[in-house]
């Protein structure tokens, strides 16, 4: 059965990770799809997503308000690590940042990420962003740490 909710009708949650100002307003729990996973994002200016790869979602991204800083990266592993199935120089400037591309996203534009391409995105204005993830998969989301 169709199922609707007013953004205005739901209670911002904080995201569970720390030192953020971040917020979630619960579509997904709201609505309880049975193939995608949708949520709405609040991002305070300078607030960034961590940079993480999917393990079997598909992203769409939706900028309802703001703009956001995207950061890109080739296809990588558990461990952050390239894979070497994508171009490596697609999208670069530099040989050393693995395939790595950055552009903004304002209001009304939309992205759509592969499971295995890496991802962050860096809030340049407080930004609401509706984000999809298909297939609905608790849980999917590998955070990658680049600094090594």
């Amino acid at each position: 059965m169709p199922a609707r909710v007013s953004l205005d009708d739901l209670d911002a949650v904080p995201v569970d990770r720390p030192d953020t100002d971040a917020t979630v307003l619960p579509v997904g729990y709201e609505l309880r799809p049975g193939k995608i996973r949708p949520s709405v994002w609040k991002l305070p200016a300078g607030e960034s997503t961590p940079y993480h790869r999917q393990r079997e979602q598909e992203e769409l991204y939706l900028v309802l308000s703001g703009r956001v800083e995207v950061r890109l990266g080739g296809p990588v592993d558990e461990r952050g690590e390239p894979t070497g199935d994508a171009n490596a120089d697609a999208g670069s400037d530099s040989d050393d940042n693995d395939g790595e591309e950055t552009f903004e996203l304002g209001p009304r534009e939309v992205l759509v990420v592969e499971p295995e391409i890496a991802r962050g995105m860096t809030a340049l204005e407080d930004t609401e962003l509706f984000v999809v993830g298909a297939p609905n998969v608790t849980d999917d989301g590998v955070i990658l740490d680049r600094s090594s």
